[in-house]
């Protein structure tokens, strides 16, 4: 199912599509900073991260990105993966 979340505010204002694939590829690679190699993982993560935007944001509305990243830091917590919400909040 598409997600109700089309557009994101980025740090400068601008309006920018959605990509869950930003999301997925930013865990990943703070991943594979800690040694981790595992893409599906990733994946996993950001169905979890794009499933709680969706609860959390109202239609109509465009989530920030800094939101976002709220968010898969929560995410990554919450499933044991503090070494990567480390590496993620660095990066």
């Amino acid at each position: 199912m598409a997600s109700h979340i089309q557009q994101v505010i980025k740090r400068t204002g601008d309006i920018v599509p959605f990509n869950e694939e930003r999301i997925t590829n930013a865990i990943y690679r703070a991943a594979v900073a800690v040694g981790g190699r595992d893409r599906a993982t990733a994946e996993g993560l950001t169905r979890q991260v794009v499933a709680l935007l969706e609860q959390e944001t109202p239609r109509g509305r465009h989530p920030t990105v800094e939101e976002i990243q709220d968010l898969v830091e929560k995410v990554l917590i919450e499933n044991g993966h503090a070494r990567v919400a480390k590496a993620y909040i660095l990066y």
